[in-house]
């Protein structure tokens, strides 16, 4: 076997499929043996290979028994219309099942790379030296996935027999090192496809084209984001300092916005989740009192102490109900996915606080006396489609159009959003003055710190969607308001808009100690409900009372 190992002739024949994205896959979660189901996406993606793969050819398929693969291996042949008598052979092997991630089961992938470390992570997934309790030793799960490779797969395909496996990101991944006599040292994540068919004679190509170098500086970018967009910040204000400015047109601060927000959305469903777990996924209560009735209650409050005819103050005032009233960003959408949310109720949100938004600022605009309020409206709903609808629309078209490509895209692109909303506030801080900081500035830092425990308090704590809940209701759209002042020509908007990107992303590790409670307090059982999970993965209970909550983090 060693001396063919690379023999095109031999390899040429075994083709390698991961099952279409899962519903843990959905929320960016371990799945592992735990038995998560295919999402819409999922399915959609499996119809794609169908399309794809001449059945015909194979003689053999082999199969995890998990749910995943068998309804990815079910709408493969049912794809590809074969009669019983075509049929190749169907092989449910235990042997391909997922590896056992102990306590990263279920656990946020990118929360985790935030916790550990990046190279941490993957020693822990892809070397011999890292281990997690609970989890099945790397080289227990190396032993198994290659004595199916010699007992199985490498005598069939000797006699000339095409094979199929459909399986597992982790397992496939591991047969690829295999079949190339990669070392264990070498293992990193070679961000396989949901249910894209490679063949064994193109595997080194692939492995190739995967860096490990630029796939974790993309990883980085993403679990770093409020560093780098904090370092957006401070060398935009360098180049203030330096006189070094630039004034780009409006609409390229409207792509940039529009950019991140495509690139975000690409990953988010917005079809309702198969389980329940008996409460709205969008809560409109909270909604309406965050976008609707906070901007009141603040702007009627501080006219009263401030009347809205004392020039002075009168343009702050504005200026903070506009920001209360702003919708949700896509930011949070983000944030939802990188801090353990469920994703879709933080996308919802957006969608709902935008609507809310329109009619509540221009009530606002109509009460502080503006002149061209018709105008006013038009640039808002303009803006809101150009940075959110728009982009919105696309992503959603291109997943069902292309449900395989855009999902690889989306994951392999998550740095290109983080770097477009960089560069949109490197060239919003060009705009405003250093001298705005005081009292623009002081003012912004003050929303920002008031915002979060207000989102907090508004949050649904006990609750599956409480971490979406608080980034909904804590990140307003703060650079669709940059663009919209800049439109308006209203400088007192623009100066505390932007300075309130600073604590925006500068306070972000408050939001850890925040949403930690939250995360504590989550059902196991809900979680499972929403995932459409059925049963329980071996030593890893939906039950809290069975099983001790989880080990405290050790250091790898």
């Amino acid at each position: 076997m060693a001396d063919d190992r690379r023999n095109p002739r031999v390899w040429g024949n075994l083709l390698l499929l991961r099952h279409g994205e899962s519903t843990a896959n959905e929320v960016n979660r371990f799945a592992g043996e735990v038995d998560a189901p295919l999402t819409e996406l999922g399915q959609a993606q499996a119809r794609v290979a169908a399309s794809k793969w001449f059945g015909g050819d194979v003689d053999r398929v082999y199969v995890s028994p998990l749910r995943r693969t068998r309804e990815t291996a079910d709408i493969l042949m049912e794809g590809v219309g074969l009669t019983d008598s075509a049929s190749p052979e169907v092989i449910f092997d235990d042997r391909l099942r997922e590896r056992r991630f102990g306590d990263f089961t279920l656990g946020n992938k990118t929360a985790l790379q935030r916790r550990f470390g990046l190279l941490s992570y993957e020693r822990v997934l892809y070397h011999s030296s890292g281990h997690r309790p609970g989890a099945e030793p790397f080289v227990a799960f190396r032993e198994r996935i290659l004595d199916f490779l010699k007992s199985e797969v490498y005598p069939a395909l000797c006699l000339g027999k095409r094979i199929l496996i459909v399986g597992h990101k982790y397992v496939i991944e591991l047969l690829s090192r295999l079949v190339l006599r990669l070392p264990d040292a070498k293992g990193h994540d070679l961000r396989l496809p949901n249910a894209a068919v490679i063949r064994g004679s193109h595997l080194a190509r692939y492995v190739g084209r995967e860096s490990p170098v630029r796939n974790r500086l993309n990883d980085w970018i993403v679990v770093n984001h409020a560093a780098v967009l904090s370092a957006a910040a401070l060398i935009g204000l360098l180049f203030q300092a330096a006189d070094a400015v630039v004034a780009p047109p409006r609409w390229v601060l409207l792509l940039l916005l529009g950019i991140a927000a495509a690139i975000s959305l690409a990953r988010v469903s917005l079809s309702s989740p198969p389980g329940s777990i008996g409460a709205p996924l969008v809560s409109s209560v909270r909604l309406f009192l965050r976008f609707m009735l906070l901007p009141w209650v603040v702007t009627l409050g501080l006219t009263s102490l401030w009347p809205v005819g004392a020039m002075a103050w009168s343009d702050y005032l504005m200026a903070i109900g506009l920001l209360l009233a702003a919708p949700s960003a896509v930011t949070a959408v983000v944030l939802s996915r990188t801090s353990g949310g469920m994703i879709l109720p933080t996308a919802l949100a957006v969608l709902v606080s935008t609507a809310m938004s329109l009619a509540n600022t221009v009530a606002l605009l109509a009460y502080f006396g503006q002149a061209d309020l018709m105008f006013q409206a038009s640039l808002f709903v303009v803006v809101s489609s150009g940075s959110l609808l728009l982009p919105l629309l696309v992503a959603q078209v291109a997943r069902r159009r292309y449900p395989v490509v855009v999902a690889k895209a989306a994951e392999d692109h998550g740095a290109w959003a983080v770097l477009a909303l960089a560069l949109f506030v490197v060239l919003s801080f060009q705009q405003i003055p250093l001298n705005s900081f005081y009292p623009g500035g002081i003012v912004a830092l003050a929303l920002g710190v008031a915002l979060r425990f207000l989102a907090l308090t508004l949050s649904r704590q006990s609750s599956l969607y409480g971490v979406d809940d608080y980034f909904s209701m804590g990140y307003p759209n703060i650079f669709l308001v940059i663009v919209l002042a800049g439109l308006m020509g209203n400088e007192t908007l623009l100066n505390i808009a932007t300075w309130f990107l600073v604590p925006m992303f500068v306070f972000t590790p408050m939001d850890d100690v925040l949403i930690k409670r939250m995360l504590r307090s989550q059902s196991r059982l809900g979680l499972f409900c929403y995932l459409n999970i059925e049963g329980d993965a071996p030593g890893w209970s939906k039950d809290p009372v069975a099983v001790p909550a989880r080990q405290a983090e050790q250091e790898i």
